[in-house]
C-alpha cells in the first residue's frame, strides 16, 4: 500500500517536471534562436521480490528446521524518475528581417559571445551595435571574433559573408567566430539564450552558413506543446488521484487494525 503512494507520488512529480518543461518551452515560442527542452522519463529502480521457505528437519520427529532456500518470484515497480531533459538542437525555421544587425546560422554552430563569466554560445542572432561600436546582444555581451577579440564596427553600413566574414566599404574587418561541439548534450542553457558547454572537449570552429537579415526562429511547436500540456496536467491529475486512494484504503487498514479486540 505504501509502495502504491511511492509510485503514484513518483508519476506526479514526473508530470510535474513535464508541465514546468513545456511552459518554459512555451514562453519562449517568439525568442529568436531558441531551441525547445524535451524530457526523458525512465523506469525507477525495481526491487526484486523472493520467497524463502525452510525446509522440514531430514531426521523424522527431529524437530530442527532444515535448510532454509529462497526462489526469485518477479520484481516489483516504484514507478518512474526523470532521467534527463535534454535540449533539441534541431534547425529552426528563417525569418527575414532585412536588418543588416540579425544574423542567421544555417546548419550546426554557435555564435560565440562574451561574459563574465566566461565564453558562452547562442542561436540568437539579434545583435545591436553598442555606443562603443562593438556588435552585442541584446543583454550587451560582446559577439568574437576569430581572433578572440570584440567585432567593432565603424560608423556605416556593412556586410557579412555566408562565412561569417565582417566587410565595411568592401574590406574585411573580422570574421565572426562560430564554434560547434561533438557532443551536444554537454550544453546547458543558462538563460538570455546562452548556453555553456559543460564538456572537457573544446569547442571547435563550424563551418555553418551565415545568413545577414534573418533571424532564426524557435524550434517550439505550440499545437504540440499544448497537447503535451494538456496532457501532462491529466497524468498529473491521475496521479493525485491514485494518491487519495491509497491514502483512504490507508486509512481504513489502520481503522481496522485499531478496531481489533
Amino acid at each position: 500500500m505504501i509502495r502504491g503512494l511511492y509510485s503514484a507520488a513518483s508519476g506526479m512529480l514526473v508530470a510535474q517536471s513535464q508541465v514546468d518543461a513545456t511552459a518554459n518551452n512555451l514562453a519562449n515560442v517568439d525568442t529568436s534562436g531558441f531551441k525547445r527542452a524535451v524530457l526523458q522519463v525512465e523506469s525507477a529502480p525495481t526491487l526484486d521480490l523472493y520467497r524463502f521457505q525452510t525446509e522440514p528437519g531430514s531426521v523424522p520427529g527431529n524437530g530442527a528446521p532444515g535448510a532454509r532456500t529462497s526462489a526469485h518470484v518477479g520484481t516489483l515497480g516504484l514507478g518512474a524518475q526523470v532521467y534527463d531533459t535534454p535540449t533539441s538542437f534541431e534547425q529552426g525555421a528563417l525569418q527575414k528581417t532585412g536588418d543588416a544587425l540579425d544574423l542567421a546560422l544555417v546548419g550546426p554552430g554557435f555564435f560565440r559571445v562574451a561574459t563574465p563569466a566566461g565564453v558562452r554560445y547562442t542561436r540568437d542572432g539579434g545583435f545591436v551595435r553598442s555606443a562603443q561600436g562593438e556588435l552585442v546582444t541584446h543583454a550587451g555581451q560582446p559577439v568574437l571574433s576569430t581572433t578572440g577579440a570584440p567585432i567593432v564596427l565603424a560608423q556605416g553600413p556593412f556586410s557579412v559573408d555566408n562565412d561569417g566574414t565582417v566587410r565595411q566599404n568592401g574590406a574585411a574587418v573580422a570574421q565572426l567566430s562560430i564554434a560547434r561541439f561533438s557532443n551536444l548534450r554537454n550544453l546547458r542553457p543558462q538563460g538570455d539564450s546562452l548556453f555553456v558547454d559543460e564538456g572537457a572537449g573544446a569547442a571547435q570552429d563550424a563551418t555553418s552558413s551565415v545568413q545577414q537579415g534573418y533571424l532564426e526562429k524557435s524550434t517550439v511547436n505550440v499545437v504540440r506543446s499544448m497537447v503535451d500540456l494538456i496532457s501532462a496536467q491529466r497524468f498529473f491529475d491521475a496521479n493525485s488521484k491514485a494518491v487519495t486512494l491509497e491514502d483512504q484504503a490507508l486509512g481504513l487498514a489502520v481503522q481496522s487494525v485499531g478496531s481489533v479486540h
